[in-house]
Formats: C-alpha cells, structure tokens, sequence
C-alpha cells in the first residue's frame, strides 16, 4: 500500500523538481494564438478584381486560413474557389451565410459548405425588420431547425454578432440572450464579433462565463477610442469610417478576453476591417502581426 509518508515525500520531490525547472523570475506558461485568420469581406474589392493575387497577398501577410463570405462564390464556382485557397496554402473554416437561403434551402447551404470545405456555415446578418423579440424567438427556431440539417451534413451553423443584439429589447432582454437561451448548443455556435459587442458595451467576460463553449468564432477587430455615449444610433459608415481602426492601433484588450477562451470556447481567430486602409497588405499585416504576439 502506498502511504500517506511515501506520498508526501513522492509529492515534496515533484514539488522541488518543479521549482528548479521553473521559468525565469517565476513567470507562467502562456498562452498565443497558433492560427489566425482574415474574413475576405475586408479586402472584398480586391477579391473581386483579383482573386488568386488576393489569396496570394492574405498569405505573403503571414495568415494561415480564410473566412468566406457570399460574395467570394457569388460569380466563380465554390469548387474554383476551394481550389484557389489550396493552391496559396490556405483554407477556409468558416464562411458567411445569407439568413433566407439557410432558412429557405438548408441543405444546400450545407452542401455548399462541404464543397468549400468549411466547417462553419455562419448567418451575420437579420434584417431591421425582422429584431422584435417574438422575431427572435421565431429566428432561434429556425436555427435549431437548420442547424439539424447542417449537423446531419457534418457542419456547424453559426451565428455572428452586430451592436443591436445587445439592445434593450424590453425589461432588460436582449436579442443574445434570446437566441443563446432557445437555440440547441449542439445544433448552433456562435462567432462573437469583439468590435461590435465592446460598441454596445457589452460585458463579454460575464457572457463568456454565463455561456461557455458557445463561441467557437471571434471576430479580432478594433475600435479607435471607447464608444461615444451614442454609439448605438450611429449608422454603419459612420461607424466603420471613424471608429474602426486595424488590430493593435485601438483600445480593446484582446488578452484579457482570449486569456477565457476555455470558458468561451474560442477555436477561430479572424480578423476583420469594414473599411481597410490602404495600402491593403501593410493593413492586413499589421492587424496580423498584432494577434499573432498576443500573450494570455
């Protein structure tokens, strides 16, 4: 039998042959992005003139993979498109989906995922129309409803984030907390779209902690200053010409946020720039390089 002597003397070796490989002045471990990644809809003028030249500048910028949107597979064929991504060392995870077809056509959604190779077929967007709270009940039905038919084709839906779905809907509810309490979490994931979220004053590390393991996706944007008091009715370019700026030239603390990624359950890492400053590649690179040195 092993004793309790023999084990707090097994215990205060272990202990003692810790502390003698223990980094310098006692710093722990951390933690770094190994992968990261660039949504295309940010260099969306320049996929459209030039596709493979594009892919090829995304990877000379030091990424590893893609994130699609509609307008990459709009007019050349996702099988081009897949093929073009393996031919500049890139692949794509993830892609943006339009809300009707998912609803309407969820089957071939997922085929078309499938065909792009992605494993996340993501919805960015709900019409104004259409954010009521009885509109985002029906809308976390019909998730569910589509996300059963991505699943059972092998793919994740998703579901990513602007500033109104942390609006005050009525007595404190909110359009997330909505879909995060009524979708299935094993039928729908979620992309946290960091830039947007911290416009609405978002409290992220306390949703991270009321939902974990249900953001699988982040968008890695930054925000030129703290949102002005009225952020909320700003337009979107107002917002993406003033406020938006490359990763690393903003106020948000990235590390604080992916130092809970065990919590949230953060596998992808994109970053995004609505409106891109030129030169495109030095943009790119920068808002790179800035994710790539983050420590956690």
């Amino acid at each position: 039998m092993f004793s309790r002597r023999a084990f707090l003397t097994a215990s205060a070796s272990a202990l003692a042959s810790t502390a003698c490989t223990a980094l310098p002045n006692d710093v722990p471990p951390q933690s770094r992005i190994s992968q990261v990644g660039i949504q295309t809809y940010t260099l969306r003028q320049a996929m459209r003139a030039d596709m493979p030249a594009t892919l090829a500048m995304i990877k000379r910028a030091g990424y590893d993979y893609v994130e699609l949107n509609g307008g990459d597979f709009a007019d050349t064929p996702p099988q081009i498109v897949r093929e073009r991504l393996a031919a500049t060392d890139l692949y794509a995870p993830s892609t943006h989906l339009s809300y009707a077809p998912v609803c309407d056509t969820p089957q071939e959604m997922a085929q078309l995922c499938q065909t792009l190779g992605c494993k996340y077929g993501v919805v960015p967007w709900i019409d104004e129309g259409e954010r009521g709270s009885s509109d985002w009940l029906r809308h976390a039905k019909v998730l569910n409803e589509a996300g059963k038919v991505f699943k059972d084709n092998g793919v994740q839906l998703g579901y990513h984030n602007h500033q109104f779905e942390f609006a005050d809907l009525g007595g404190g509810t909110t359009a997330m907390q909505i879909l995060l309490a009524e979708t299935d979490p094993e039928l729908v994931s979620f992309q946290i779209d960091l830039f947007w979220a911290y416009l609405a004053s978002a409290d992220l590390p306390a949703l991270f902690r009321a939902n974990p393991g249900r953001f699988k996706l982040c968008h890695v944007k930054d925000m030129r200053n703290p949102p002005p008091p009225d952020a909320m009715s700003l337009d979107y370019e107002e917002i993406s010409r003033d406020l938006m700026v490359n990763v690393g030239e903003g106020v948000i603390d990235f590390a604080s946020l992916f130092a809970l990624n065990d919590v949230s359950g953060l596998d992808y890492f994109i970053t995004e720039h609505d409106a891109l400053p030129k030169p495109f590649e030095a943009s790119i690179r920068t808002s790179h390089d800035t994710v790539r040195a983050l420590r956690f």
